[in-house]
Parts: structure tokens; sequence; C-alpha cells
């Protein structure tokens, strides 16, 4: 017999204000709606940690409600989405809330958190990482029916935006499967208008092709490594979504997306035109992958002092400063990963034909309200339109994430490492082991201290937001595309092929 008595984490207060919350939003009285806005933002200081996860909560889920209660969607609610959910999650994720005590409370506000926050990603075109935040929903509670029901809308939707017909396939047969269980679930908070809303998605699949999905287990080419040194790479990097494969996001983990397939469409290109696209991204992927090993073999180090770190004669400063190849080497996947930001900007400064000197070229002037010089001056609203291109708008929200002021931006964890890529291209770090977390009595006033662990996950961080960036440009360039080509049925187009790069020549 289980003897654990359950303990509800969350103050009177912040459950009085959700409710409260919620009875306004039923009522679509926006009045009301703002001014708990005001008193919740009053008084959250007053409140402990998971109170104020609660609280957090709420706001970022009343500002969507907003929005679809003056029907336009606005920059500035989507920030206040995305910044209060992203408080929430920091403040619940604390080790303090994994008691048992506290389970099924937090399990609850987990399941919303993640959902809401999932789909705030979604509507801005970060669907990778809103397919992650539903799988997070689906480990806590897998009849989850609104994490079900918006994941199968998010494979449906990639499913359309991918130009690889067999990934095309595998995405919408999971986005039905989805949308069913969506469906048939007894989860109480899948409420009637969100099961509708689920039917209405499935019908835009034929009634065979349903039948195939509830009938017929998908099956995946089968791949085997006789190396065992790749097989274990290639299993990390799948387990942990890393892989330049868009499939990587399904459901399922098979060896057959263990690879790093994504690529450009076909274009439309004048005569005697170059691929100089096809080779920008190509040393995308190249740059993505050696960080991504880089940082596998620092994290699977075999513990031995490397040979080249013996006899390097470096004095110790009693701060448990690291100094040998592998966390240089762990540098170098950071800073690599973080410098592509800037390439891609140079990729659509020049596929959209901007008109940003190339000196000026990066991913925070890109997306500059006025850009160009002298009598050749535009809006990047003009030109880019991230609101219509669901791919663009991805790049666009990842660029805010990093580069727009502290106080202002939506994801105030990513300033942290914005500081350390400073600090190690023009600077001075100190990177310590992790058990020092007394870095305050031994700084120099120059350094910056950071610990092992804190620059493996800004690392890891990276790779998925990188991994994210490369996928959404491929799309992004497809999207348009699309119109190029409908423009070109019956004109006379001279295909140019372009040869696979054999791995044999990769020596």
């Amino acid at each position: 017999m289980n003897s654990l008595k359950y303990v509800n984490p969350f103050s009177k207060t912040a459950l009085s204000l959700s409710d409260r919350f919620d009875t306004a939003t039923i009522a679509q009285d926006e009045v009301q709606l703002k001014e708990l806005i005001a008193e919740a933002t009053s008084i959250i200081e007053t409140e402990d940690d998971a109170s104020k996860a609660m609280i957090y909560y709420s706001l970022g889920t009343v500002y969507g409600d907003m929005q679809k209660l003056e029907g336009a969607l606005k920059e500035d609610y989507l920030k206040k989405q995305l910044y209060f959910f992203r408080r929430s999650i920091g403040l619940i994720e604390n080790e303090e809330y994994d008691k048992p005590e506290f389970k099924p409370f937090l399990i609850s506000l987990k399941e919303i958190l993640y959902t809401n926050y999932a789909n705030t990603l979604d509507h801005i075109g970060r669907k990778i990482s809103a397919i992650e935040q539903l799988k997070k929903v689906l480990t806590l509670h897998d009849d989850f029916g609104m994490a079900l029901g918006n994941l199968g809308r998010i494979y449906q939707s990639c499913g359309s935006l991918d130009f690889d017909e067999g990934r095309q396939e595998d995405f919408h047969y999971f986005g039905c499967q989805m949308l069913y269980k969506a469906c048939k679930s007894n989860d109480p908070n899948t409420h009637s208008a969100a099961k509708a809303y689920f039917k209405s998605a499935m019908k835009k699949y034929p009634q065979e092709f349903v039948d195939y999905v509830l009938k017929d287990e998908i099956e995946f080419k089968e791949y085997t490594y006789s190396d065992l040194e790749e097989y274990e790479y290639r299993k990390w990097c799948l387990t942990n979504g890393l892989f330049l494969h868009p499939s990587n996001d399904l459901p399922v983990l098979e060896l057959a997306f263990a690879g790093d397939t994504i690529q450009l469409p076909k274009m439309i290109v004048k005569v005697h035109h170059k691929p100089i696209f096809h080779g920008m991204f190509a040393q995308l992927k190249q740059e993505y992958i050696y960080a991504r090993h880089l940082y596998y073999e620092t994290v699977n180090s075999d513990g031995k002092v490397h040979f080249t770190d013996k006899e390097t004669y470096i004095l110790s400063n009693t701060d448990y400063t690291q100094y040998c190849i592998r966390v240089e080497k762990l540098k170098t996947s950071f800073k690599t990963l973080y410098g592509m930001f800037d390439k891609i900007a140079f990729f659509i400064e020049h596929y959209f034909d901007i008109g940003i000197k190339e000196r000026d070229i990066n991913f925070r002037t890109i997306w500059n309200e006025s850009v160009g010089y002298g009598k050749k001056k535009y809006s990047f609203k003009n030109i880019l339109k991230p609101q219509n291109n669901i791919a663009l708008s991805s790049l666009y929200w990842i660029s805010k994430d990093f580069f727009e002021k502290f106080e202002d931006s939506p994801n105030p964890q990513l300033k942290r490492i914005s500081d350390i890529r400073n600090a190690l291209e023009h600077k001075y770090v100190k990177v310590t082991s992790s058990f020092f977390n007394n870095a305050e009595e031994w700084e120099d006033g120059l350094a910056l201290y950071v610990s092992e662990n804190e620059l493996y996950d800004a690392t890891f961080e990276l790779l998925k937001i990188l991994r994210e960036a490369i996928i959404s440009l491929a799309f992004c360039v497809n999207i348009e595309e699309i119109p190029k080509r409908e423009d070109a049925k019956g004109k006379l187009i001279l295909p140019m092929s372009l040869m696979d790069f054999e791995d044999e020549w990769k020596v």
C-alpha cells in the first residue's frame, strides 16, 4: 500500500490567479484579462519558485488567448508568450521539484506548459523545437490528447514543407497516426473543439491512406555498421536528434535516419549561373558535421591525458582551470557552431539579394528594418517577408533569441551563450572543473569563468539550434522556389547535373 502523501507545491494565490485567468478567457473579457496580467506581474516576485512557474505559465497562456481575441498575430504578444513559458520551464525543471510527493501536480502543469509552449513555437515556424517539446509531454503522459493532436498537425505540416518524397510520406504517416490517437484519446483535457479540429486535419488524407496507417506498421530500410566506433557515433547522434535529417524528429529512432541527407531543392537559375548556393549549403553542412563530431569526441573522451598535453609547463592558478586538448576541442566546437549564424546570414543576403555591404552581413543585420546604402535602401519585410515563408520565420525568430537586447529578449537564457562566444573570440575565458563552484574567490577581473558542464550544455544547445536553422534554410529555399518552378512550366529549362561527392573522396 502506497503511504506517500502528495503535496501541492503551488500557492493559493497562484492557483486562484490561474482559475481567474481561465474564467476571464472563457468570458472573453479583455478588460479583466489585462487587469489580471497587471496583478500577476505585480505579485509574482513575492511567490516561491513553484508558484512563480505557475504564474509565468498563466501569463504566457493569456497572451496567446489575447491574440486570439484580438484576431491578429502580434509580434510583441508572441515574444511575451515565449518569454513567460521559458521562465516557467526554467523554474519548474529544477531538481527540487522532482520529489515524488510533488509528482501529480508537477506533471499536470508540465503537460499543458510544454504543449502551449510548443504551439507558440509552431506559430512562429520553429517546428523542430515544437516537436521536441511535445515529445517531452508524451514521455510524461502518452495519451495526452492535446500533445498527440498538435504533434500530428506539425508532422502533417512538415510533410508539406519537405521536398523529399520519401520523407514526406513518413511525416504524413505519423501525422495521421497521431491525429487519430488524439481523436480517440480519453484524456479529459482534450476538449471537444480540439478533437473536432484534429478530425478536420485528418480529412486532408484520403480514406485509403488512413486505413493503411491504422493497419500497417511502416517499415524502414535496415542499416548495419560493421565498425563499432561508427555505429556508436551514429547511434549517439540519432538518439540526441542531431542528424541533418528531418526524419530524425519522428517518434521512432531508425538507423535509416542516421545520415545528414538534407539538401537544397531544385532551383531555377539563369543560364551560365554557377551552383553557388549548393556550394554554400554543402559547406554549412560540413562545418556542422565537424563541430558535432568534435563535441562527440570530448563527451566520449577515454579519460587519458593526450600526448600533446604532456610537458607543456603551464602554471596552475589554483582555480581549477582546465588546460587540455579536450577542452580546446569543446571550445572549437562551440565557436564553429556560433560562427555559422553569420554564414547562414551570408547565404540569405545573397539568395534574396538584400543589398547589405559584405563587411556588414551578419545574422543580426539581415533582419534590420532598413538595410542598404545610398539610394539602394530596403526594408527586410519587403524582401524577406518571413510572414509569408514559415521556414524563414523560423530563422527570423532564432535570430531574435540571440540578438535582441537582453531585457527585451524572448529567451534570456541564450544571453549567456552570446557572452561566452564574445569572450572566447575576443577576450579571455577560463573553463573550470565542474566541481569547482567558487569562481568569485579567484576572479582576476578579466577572465570569464565557465564550468565544463556549462560549456558542454551551451555547445549542445547550439548543436540543436544550428541543426534547426540548417534544415529551415533548405525548407525556406524550397518555399521560395515553388512559384519559380510554376512560372517555368512550359518553358525550356536546361538541367544542371551536380555529382555526389563520393565518400571515398573524403580523405
